[in-house]
Formats: structure tokens, sequence, C-alpha cells
């Protein structure tokens, strides 16, 4: 199972079959010298779980030999990694004067999705969207995250966030790469729900306006890259793979400076990249390695595939991403692991007729037919919910009056202010136009017996209907403007089953407002600095979308941005 997944299909939250947690409570891999089977038999028979075991990704490998290097590459600094985040490090401590080397796994610069955050910009001034207010926003987020983060990383982002935005958008604009901002749900600001408009989409031709915007960081990567190479010199090295971190002038040492990384080529050759100033690490995640996601994210195991070979060149996909390869690289040299839960990014149940990053805001019930949830909610959020479901599935049902009832429709990958017709959005209905499985059928039980559910689901939709008629939803307290009936004379009917999907996992080492890597003292280690998904203590729990491309806008691009600088100007030591 290879393949891209565009945006649209990411946000149907399709859930991917993957094998379970291991049983009882055991660890694969917990024991060094065990074997994975082992380990589980080992566990069960003694019915206990030592703390002091390791997993097997903690355990370094034997250091790469001074006697194996055939090469090494000295420059100010190294970058590891050749996504959004390596790609803007690279450009930035380049453009401050620094000589740069650049090294990547994959054969080229890599992207998925397409939503950079930025909280104002010239773009946002063009279009008339206000500058985000950080005030009660951001403590909203705040407790969304259940303050087990370091707020000090959101604020470095929002103080310098116009700054990086307007950045990338002049460089886009001089390689003919446009800029808009994408459509968003719309909740009023004050709402718990509210999603602030202010993310960038980048595109080449107008036709992308139609429903691809989101899918379009590759615009910008692939210019990301030649900005690099040709017009800042940056030694860029494709298909290198970073396979040890040098601390203290060894490999895999626990002490002192790191200022090395010793990489493999296709051929197997090492090289090792000397950055006197500071090795950055830019791997990606770690959600394709079984291990790693038993031990940092165990509610998302089940929805990963690990059965797929490691695609170094993966764009946006459905089940995992990377291997991992810098935090274990980094755990290896003494790096301490965050001290909050990984955050993990799930698909969210999103259908033409809804609200773009919100859940299905009609009626949803579980396999039993019974409701579960107010479904009025941020599609992240919606998901996490739906994970304590049976079979982790949720079902929803509604008539043909939502068109117009429900309106007006922002349209997921269109511009902000753009919207599907009420006739637009039932012909993706009748169409499935975006493959969502949609089922269609005269009457409510049509619908109710193709989706599976018992036929006493019926009862529950008349329930609805009830509340929807007194204006009061008394079960779950959706608002009455959400309260749409599904009466016998709104047909036709249609329904939908979702099940969240895992798009990556978030965070990791221990990280601090400078983007230094932290050992378990919380002190920092000399020369190695994080930037994309290798943030730790940026997020916990799940991600809302409540910032629509956070994760692009401020750990791909803000902070790395900022990081560039302030090594160029020796402030990092």
């Amino acid at each position: 199972m290879k393949g891209n997944l565009n945006r649209r299909s990411f946000v149907k939250g399709a859930a991917l079959g993957a094998a379970g947690l291991v049983a009882g409570g055991a660890l694969s891999a917990c024991s060094p010298a065990a074997k994975p089977d082992d380990a589980v038999q080992d566990a069960a028979a003694t019915a206990t779980n030592s703390a002091d075991q390791r997993w097997g990704f903690e355990i370094a490998p034997d250091p790469i030999g001074d006697d194996l290097i055939s090469e090494t590459v000295e420059s100010d600094v190294v970058v590891v990694g050749g996504g959004m985040s390596g790609l803007v490090a690279a450009a930035s401590c380049a453009e401050n004067g620094l000589q740069v080397t650049l090294i990547s796994a994959s054969k080229g610069p890599v992207s998925r999705g397409g939503s950079n955050n930025g909280v104002y910009s010239k773009v946002m001034e063009e279009m008339g969207i206000p500058r985000m207010d950080p005030t009660w926003f951001y403590r909203k987020e705040y407790v969304a995250n259940g303050g087990n983060f370091k707020p000090a990383l959101w604020y470095k982002f929002y103080n310098n966030s116009e700054e990086a935005i307007n950045w990338i958008i002049d460089i886009a604009a001089k390689a003919g790469i446009k800029t808009t901002i994408e459509s968003g749900p719309e909740y009023k600001e004050g709402d718990p729900m509210f999603t602030p408009p202010a993310a960038h989409a980048f595109y080449v031709d107008d036709s992308e306006l139609k429903g691809s915007i989101g899918n379009g960081e590759g615009h910008i990567a692939t210019e990301m890259a030649r900005y690099i190479a040709d017009d800042l010199g940056v030694d860029v090295r494709w298909s290198v793979k970073g396979e040890q971190l040098v601390r203290g002038g060894i490999a895999n040492g626990t002490e002192g400076r790191v200022d090395a990384i010793i990489a493999s080529d296709g051929d197997g050759a090492y090289t090792k990249y000397v950055g006197t100033k500071a090795v950055i690490m830019a791997t990606g995640d770690f959600s394709h390695d079984r291990d790693m996601m038993e031990r940092y994210c165990p509610q998302a195991v089940e929805l990963c595939d690990f059965t797929t070979e490691i695609n170094y060149d993966q764009g946006i996909w459905m089940g995992g991403l990377m291997p991992g390869d810098g935090h274990k690289m980094e755990l290896w040299v003494g790096a301490a692991w965050q001290k909050e839960p990984n955050n993990i990014m799930l698909g969210r149940p999103n259908l033409p007729g809804d609200q773009p990053y919100t859940s299905h805001t009609g009626l949803m019930v579980d396999n039993a037919g019974q409701r579960f949830m107010n479904e009025d909610a941020l599609g992240g959020l919606a998901c996490a919910t739906i994970m304590h479901l049976p079979e982790k599935t949720a079902y929803c049902i509604w008539g043909a009056n939502r068109a117009e009832a429900g309106g007006p429709w922002g349209a997921i990958n269109y511009p902000h202010g753009e919207y599907f017709t009420t006739e637009e959005v039932i012909e993706r209905w009748d169409t499935d136009a975006d493959g969502f499985g949609i089922v269609k059928a005269d009457t409510r039980e049509e619908v109710i017996a193709q989706l599976g559910l018992p036929a006493s689901t019926i009862d529950t939709v008349e329930r609805y209907n009830e509340m929807c008629e007194a204006g009061v939803d008394t079960d779950f307290y959706k608002t009455a403007d959400k309260l749409i009936p599904i009466g016998e004379g709104d047909g036709p009917f249609y329904g939908a089953s979702f099940s969240p999907g895992f798009l990556t996992s978030l965070g990791g080492l221990r990280t601090d407002s400078d983007l230094r890597v932290l050992d378990e003292n919380d002190k920092p280690i000399e020369g190695l600095f994080n930037a994309g998904c290798m943030i730790g203590n940026f997020y916990s729990g799940t991600y809302t979308f409540a910032m629509e491309g956070m994760n692009y806008g401020a750990t791909c691009i803000t902070l790395p941005y900022v990081l560039g600088k302030d090594l160029a100007a020796g402030k990092l030591g």
C-alpha cells in the first residue's frame, strides 16, 4: 500500500486496517535482548514490566568507526531533512551568511498538504482578513492542550509569524507562485470552536482555486529546494540518510557538544557532516515505527499500517509516515523525551455540506444507532471522540433539506469567502464526488439499512426530530441553528460512515523556545536543534485544527526561520 493521498481524501478520515495493540500490556521489544514475540511471552509469564526495561529503539547501535568514514564535509550548519522545516531552516541560515549543508534521505523536496498558518500577512491584508488577537484565543488553546506544553513556543510563533510568512510569500511570488487564504469553518469569535482564517495556501494556476489549493505545498517546497541550492549556494545532497549523531567527538556519544552527523548514501558509503555551529534535525515524525507508536501514541496504533516499506518521499498519507530516524539518533546521544503526551493528528469526518475542518454537524450515531455527542465540533476533536466508539466508526444520516437549511457551506480546498451553492452540495452528495461512500434512498429506513444499522435507529432519528422542532437539544445541547430535522418529507435521504484516519505524530524530544534539544535535566545539548515535527513540547493530546495549518506555519516555517537568524547572529552560542 503505497501512494499519495490528496487532502480532500485525507479529510474523509478513512481508516486503514492495521495490527492491534500488543495484548496484556506487554511491550514489544521492551527488552534489549528479546525478540518482540519473546518479550510478549516473558511479560505474560511474569505479569510484570520492570521500570528499567528499555525499548529497542532507545538502545544505541554500535558506533560507526572513523575507519568506515570515506569523506568529511564541514560547514557552519548541517540540516538533516528535506521537508519544509529543513528547507526553511537552510534558507534562513544561508540568507544570513552561514555556510549550510542539507542532507535528506528523500530523493528530493518533500511536502504534505498545504495549509500554512500565519497570524497576519500582506495577503490577509489584501483580502480584508483581520489580524488574529492572541489574548483570548491562545488562552482557549491553552485550555485545549491542558496547559501541558510550552506556551513560550506558541508566543514566539505569534510574535514572528507575520515576518516569516511574508518572507516565504515573497519567495513564492518571485517564482510565479501565488498565495491565498483557505476557507474555514463559520464559527464566530468567542465560540470555543472558532478558527481564525489564517491558513495560507500556495498555487500556480487559477484552476487550483476550485478545490485544489490545499494540496499546493509541493509548489513552494520545490521552489525552496531550488532557491537554497541555486541562489544561496547551500550544499544539498539528496538520498543521503542520517545514521548517527556525533557528540563529544564520538558517534552516539552522550557528553559534550553535538557537532556532526554520520550519514550513508545510496551505495552505503559513510560521510561525516560537521556543523561547527549547529546540527538541525528535521527528519519528520515517528509514526512508521510500531514500537515508538506503542510507546508514545498507543491510542493510534490500530490506525497505522506498519506493513508498507518506508518511503522517504511520501506525500500526504494516512496510516503512518516516517520511522523516527531523528528521534532515535537524539535519544542515543542523551536527549530526553518530552514530558507531555505526544500529539496525534487525526483525519476529520467532513462531508460536502459541512464546514471545512468540522465534524458532520448533523445527526451522528454509533453502530447501535444511538447518538453519542454534540456533533457541532471541530473535526479533530470529533475524531478523538469517535475513537471511543465500537469499531471506531460513526454513522451520519441527513436529508436533502440540509443543503438549504444549513448553509452557507464553506468549501474545503477553496479560498476564504468561497462557498458551495445548495445545488452544488446536492450534486456532490448524489454523485459521491469526493468518494465518501455516501448512500442515498427515498426513505430514512432504507438509508439506515444500507448503513448496516439496526432498524431501531429510526427511533433515534425521531427523537432528534422532536428536539429540532422544539429548538432545544436536551441530550447534548447542540445549538438550535445546527438542529436540522430529518423528517419523513425531507428526502431524499443520505448516509455515510466515518472512521478517524491517522496522519502524523507530532513532537518528541524535549525542545526549548530556541529549538535547542534538552537532556533529562532539561539542559540544552550544545549544537543540537529541532525543526518541524521533531519539535517537542509544542502540543499535547489531539491536534484540534482550531488553527488551520498551525503545524506547517509554526514548526515548519516561523520557528525554523527565526532559528536561522538567531544562529547567524550568534545568539545561541
